[in-house]
């Protein structure tokens, strides 16, 4: 046992090393040990400190105490919506708290380790990452990496037992499977990364990196907007799509719908482009269904057919979770219970068809409020909000990361957030912190009178200025 523990503790010093020193290698961690996880069909407990401590709570607890020493490094307070975060993390540690007092160790963390722990201490990391002029390059570099991994992990498993309907009872030596051979989160990654790949990124990247040259949207010269090198793209994400509609989540489905509408609304109107992109997009639908129709996509036509077919039962999996939330939801509670949820440890335990189910709810806006009461769920709610509103506050917009919003805002009716979705809501943070970093390098923008002098004095100095603006489409001293 004790050298077990020393044991223990050297690697967690090792990593703490890594988690202050390489932060791109750190989060490629944080990734890394969920594609591991699903890869192997769980973790493997490290110790035993009165709950089993597994290599991602490690992890977790580096990524918090690195991002804690960061926060206290700056001095200067965090941003509103980092603030929020924070104050839904202090939100968990006291339900914690209360949970191991009441519960013990054991239950209440387990209860708080996956959804609440590791997925606020990755968003916190990320959050906190140094400005770098790569940085969100790398990090999205890494999450295309964990889904390249999860699409090998689904080709391996339909080359083991095929492509079969969610709805069919599969069997394989004896024992019943999942025909879905990845879950819900790693659909989820793969739908995340076709839009990370499609979606123009007008973001800065850096508090130096003012320039478009740092910008995954931009390039040398400033100019915004998709460069010829990214058409590579689109082959890439079109193939996650297909792995999205193969995996039959029909969460992911929705979600991927959703950001998809989404998408449309945020793109400029400039000369109805909304109208043919609206348009493409329902000539493509009419053709996918005639295809159906006819029977062409043959044995996987009807194993997605059956898949959607069964969204529409009566005892469909999304009509099983409501009637779990109903039950949950009418459990008797106190107002305290109401305003700040009850501790962890405290179960989840309701009749549903007749059989007593334990799982977490199945639905993070009513996990949170049974965890974190009415204050929590307000509290991470106005977080995102904050974060969708200041994303598009700028005049080029994040679109890639405003989605990724979106993106949990759907899930989280559904699922509860795996760890590596706090960092996409981590980069969403970073990036405000760059974006408020270029502007105040940039300084206070002047007064309209003092900048329409500026230019008066430089036009009357430099005649070749006359020629840029004309180019601009502006106006001249020597008229139209």
């Amino acid at each position: 046992m004790t050298q077990t523990l020393f044991l223990g503790l050297a690697l967690f010093a090792v990593l703490l090393w890594i988690f202050t020193q390489h932060c791109n290698t750190a989060i490629g961690l944080l990734l890394g040990v969920q594609v591991w996880a699903i890869a192997v069909g769980g973790e493997t407990p490290l110790l035993d400190v009165g709950f089993s401590v597994l290599p991602s709570d490690l992890l977790a607890a580096c990524a918090v105490l690195v991002a804690g020493a960061r926060l206290l490094r700056r001095g200067a307070p965090p941003r509103a919506e980092l603030l929020l975060v924070l104050a839904v993390m202090c939100l968990v540690g006291w339900s914690l708290q209360r949970g191991v007092g009441t519960f013990g160790l054991a239950s209440a963390a387990n209860d708080a380790r996956v959804y609440f722990w590791q997925f606020f201490a990755s968003a916190l990391y990320v959050a906190t990452a140094p400005l770098h002029p790569g940085r969100a390059r790398a990090v999205v570099r890494l999450w295309l990496v964990s889904a390249a991994a999860y699409a090998a992990l689904s080709l391996a498993g339909w080359l083991n037992t095929g492509l079969h309907s969610v709805v069919d009872v599969g069997t394989l030596g004896g024992e019943v499977y999942d025909p879905r051979p990845v879950p819900a989160r790693s659909a989820l990654v793969l739908a995340q990364s076709a839009v990370l790949l499609l979606c123009p990124w007008g973001g800065s990247s850096s508090a130096s990196a003012r320039t478009a040259e740092y910008r995954p949207g931009g390039d040398r010269r400033g100019r915004q907007g998709r460069p010829a090198g990214s058409r590579w793209k689109i082959l890439p994400a079109l193939l996650c799509l297909v792995f999205v509609v193969l995996l039959q989540h029909r969460t992911v489905w929705a979600t991927t719908l959703v950001m998809a509408v989404v998408w449309w609304a945020l793109v400029p109107a400039r000369a109805g482009q909304r109208l043919v992109s609206a348009a493409a997009a329902l000539l493509s639908l009419c053709v996918v269904t005639l295809t159906f129709a006819t029977g062409m996509f043959g044995g996987v036509g009807s194993v997605l057919a059956d898949s959607f077919a069964e969204t529409q039962d009566e005892n469909s999996t999304f009509a099983w979770r409501m009637h779990g939330w109903q039950e949950l939801m009418d459990g008797p509670k106190t107002l305290a219970e109401w305003l700040l949820g009850s501790p962890f440890g405290s179960g989840y335990d309701r009749w549903v068809e007749g059989v007593v189910i334990s799982v977490s709810p199945h639905d993070y806006y009513l996990h949170v409020a049974l965890r974190l009461g009415v204050v929590g769920l307000f509290t991470l709610l106005a977080a995102y909000l904050l974060v969708w509103r200041r994303l598009g506050s700028d005049g080029n917009g994040t679109p890639a990361l405003r989605l990724m919003v979106v993106s949990h805002l759907v899930l989280f009716v559904s699922y509860s957030p795996f760890p590596e979705q706090g960092v996409l809501l981590g980069l969403c943070l970073w990036q405000l912190r760059a974006d408020a970093a270029d502007r105040s390098e940039a300084g206070p923008r002047k007064p309209l009178v003092a900048r329409q002098q500026d230019d008066t004095a430089r036009r009357e100095t430099d005649p070749a200025h006359d020629e840029y603006l004309e180019r601009a489409g502006g106006t001249s001293r020597m008229g139209p």
